[in-house]
């Protein structure tokens, strides 16, 4: 294009430095040069007026033509520029074309190689020099050619883009798995010239897909499953956390992945004896079994669990573990539940042992006294006085209760380690009931002492147990006469307020120790500073239960050598579940 405008605007020039030449020709004078023409006066002004005209015509002309010359020259630079441009897109598109991660090839409409890069030479097993010119269809697995005809034969009719997975069979290897994109190349009146085709291996890819597909089918049997599995890479990572697994630890499946023990906010003593064990694991390759307890709502939770070790390493790389756990809260309270039974059971033969030794030897004396007093009374009644008598009726009267008291007791004490021991409440009038129980409260001996009686009601009607009322209190009131000097006073005051009962024994005794007082309601526990006084140290633990199981309250207060102050509370109406 440059070239043809250069030639006609030369072409203009020459036609018009010709048209000067005929006008030089018609000059008058001849024998003299032109430029002698400004010089001779004799010429006439007209002939130097298109002299001049001529040469400032040849002027123009002459600089027209030097500049179509720079013009031609700036434009062929700019060719060459753009040729360059071209030829290094052109060496761009060929280096993209060649080392594309993907094989690239160009075919004809018929499917014959022209074109092909190196990842293609290397896809198929074959240098690029040797494919040109081969059909694309023999380097296909025999059962994907038909199918590939069939696109083959759609390209051509529709010109249209197609994409589709085939089975290539490269030289000397198994067929693998592609993904083929195949364009069609079209001119300018829009026939098909050829085709571009994109083949990507996808073997890894499929493979990912089946393992993928392999997680999920895990998941879905882990999720409908109890089992609690994690799975843990080298640097402490969860990499999976089954349901049952996460909700053991309190947290979605989500909040797991990708996080350690530490971002998790486990205890630090169990995080590293875990990440020590853990370590051993992957080092040993051999599993390690053990337990530890999580601190829930609803108490505290017990679980065994096993590290082994993670043998596939096509699975994840480096040293990953398959953690288990077991739930063994139930487990360990049975054992715990059996342990204290068969510690329970043991206590009740060393009771039983120790309660036949106390008792045969408790019974010894009030039995020798019954004996002493009977015989004296049926033997010596003719020569005995009347206070003698009395005397010995009081003495076996009072072993008598004891014996009594001694095998009630023991009765309440069989029941209450059989879990026979119930509350039966009925109706009673509190004033009446407590009167009678001052009433017939043993004498020990011959001990004398004044129980006196305070009432403080605000209402005298309550339903209590009877029965258990009656051992609690009789208890209490016996005990405050044994461990009190002769002749001294009890108080015992009856008080209800609130919709409470309190009874209120205080003595004037030996006390009980400081260090001792924590143990009066052990079963056989006396206190070292009781001297002769008779007792097998049953009492108070069986008041105590019989107090508790009316829902009650019992508390002691004892100064050595001052006395002791038992206070009970009770519900004035004990409910029943």
């Amino acid at each position: 294009m440059i070239e043809d405008i250069f030639d006609t605007q030369l072409e203009a020039a020459i036609q018009k430095l010709e048209q000067l030449w005929e006008k030089t020709e018609q000059l008058p004078s001849k024998s003299k040069p032109a430029w002698q023409l400004f010089t001779d006066e004799s010429s006439s002004r007209s002939e130097q007026s298109l002299l001049k005209e001529s040469l400032v015509e040849l002027g123009n002309t002459l600089q027209e033509l030097q500049c179509a010359l720079e013009e031609m020259n700036l434009k062929n630079d700019q060719l060459a520029v753009n040729q360059m441009l071209l030829e290094g897109e052109r060496q761009r598109y060929q280096e993209l074309f060649d080392f594309t991660p993907h094989a690239y090839l160009v075919t004809d409409g018929a499917g014959v190689i022209s074109e092909a890069n190196q990842a293609a030479e290397k896809l198929l097993g074959v240098r690029c020099d040797r494919l040109i010119g081969k059909p694309l269809i023999v380097f296909l697995s025999e059962t994907e050619r038909r199918n590939f005809l069939t696109h083959l034969n759609q390209l051509r009719t529709n010109k249209l883009t197609q994409e589709w997975e085939l089975k290539i069979k490269p030289r000397n290897k198994q067929p693998l798995p592609a993904a083929c994109i195949a364009v069609p190349i079209l001119n300018a009146y829009g026939n098909l010239i050829g085709l571009r085709w994109q083949i990507q291996d996808i073997s890894q890819r499929k493979q990912a897909e089946e393992m993928e597909k392999e997680w999920r089918m895990l998941d879905r049997i882990l999720s409908a499953s109890p089992a609690k599995i994690c799975l843990i890479d080298d640097a402490g990572k969860y990499l999976y956390a089954s349901p049952s697994a996460a909700q053991m630890l309190g947290l979605a499946p989500s909040e797991i992945l990708g996080k350690t023990a530490q971002e998790l906010k486990f205890p630090p003593k169990i995080i590293e004896k875990f990440d020590n064990q853990r370590q051993t694991v992957t080092s040993t390759k051999t599993n390690i079994t053990d337990e530890f307890s999580l601190y829930r709502v609803n108490g505290i939770q017990d679980y065994e669990y096993t590290i082994s070790p993670l043998t596939d390493d096509s699975i994840i790389e480096g040293n990953a573990v398959v953690v288990t756990f077991r739930d063994i809260t139930k487990h360990k309270q049975l054992a715990t539940d059996i342990n204290q039974a068969l510690n329970k059971q043991k206590q009740l033969y060393e009771m039983k042992a120790r309660l036949i030794s106390i008792v045969s030897q408790e019974i010894r004396t009030p039995l020798a006294n019954i004996f002493a007093s009977a015989d004296i009374l049926a033997n010596h009644t003719e020569h005995s006085n009347e206070s003698r008598k009395t005397k010995q009726l009081q003495t076996l009267q009072a072993s008598v209760k004891y014996i009594n008291q001694l095998f009630n007791d023991l009765l309440v004490v069989s029941e209450a380690e059989a879990e026979k021991l119930q509350v039966n409440p009925s109706i009673l009038d509190l004033k009446q009931f407590c009167q009678k129980i001052v009433e017939q409260t043993p004498i020990y001996g011959e001990k004398k002492h004044i129980i006196n009686f305070s009432v403080n009601c605000q209402s005298n009607s309550a339903c209590l147990d009877q029965r258990l009322l009656q051992y609690i209190l009789v208890n209490l009131l016996s005990n405050a006469i044994k461990y009190s000097p002769n002749s001294s006073e009890i108080q015992f005051d009856l008080i209800t307020e609130n919709k409470q009962i309190i009874f209120r024994i205080q003595d004037s005794g030996i006390g009980i120790l400081p260090e001792e007082q924590a143990h009066i309601f052990d079963w056989f526990y006396r206190g070292s500073n009781i001297g002769n006084v008779e007792g097998i140290g049953l009492g108070l633990s069986v008041v105590k239960q019989c107090v508790y199981l009316h829902k009650g309250k019992i508390a002691v207060a004892s100064q050595v050598g001052v006395g002791t102050t038992v206070t009970v509370t009770l519900p004035m109406y004990y409910l029943q579940k």
